[in-house]
């Protein structure tokens, strides 16, 4: 019961923060050739963020899966 809680709470908090994001906002053009690269770029450490939490996480559980 506790893994489903913590994939439910990571699958919720990854849906809040990539949500806000995929709704248009005016403001500049996005058929420019280089939106893309300063919409990842925006994006990035949010994703690096997210990987290192997961890492972390099955690193943890494996450590006291072991011990």
């Amino acid at each position: 019961m506790k893994n489903t809680i913590t994939t439910r709470s990571m699958f919720l908090l990854v849906a809040s923060l990539t949500s806000p994001l995929a709704a248009a906002h005016s403001g500049h053009d996005h058929q420019h050739w280089s939106a893309s690269l300063i919409h990842l770029l925006w994006i990035l450490p949010a994703v690096i963020a997210i990987g290192a939490l997961i890492h972390l996480y099955r690193r943890k559980r494996t450590q006291s899966d072991k011990g």
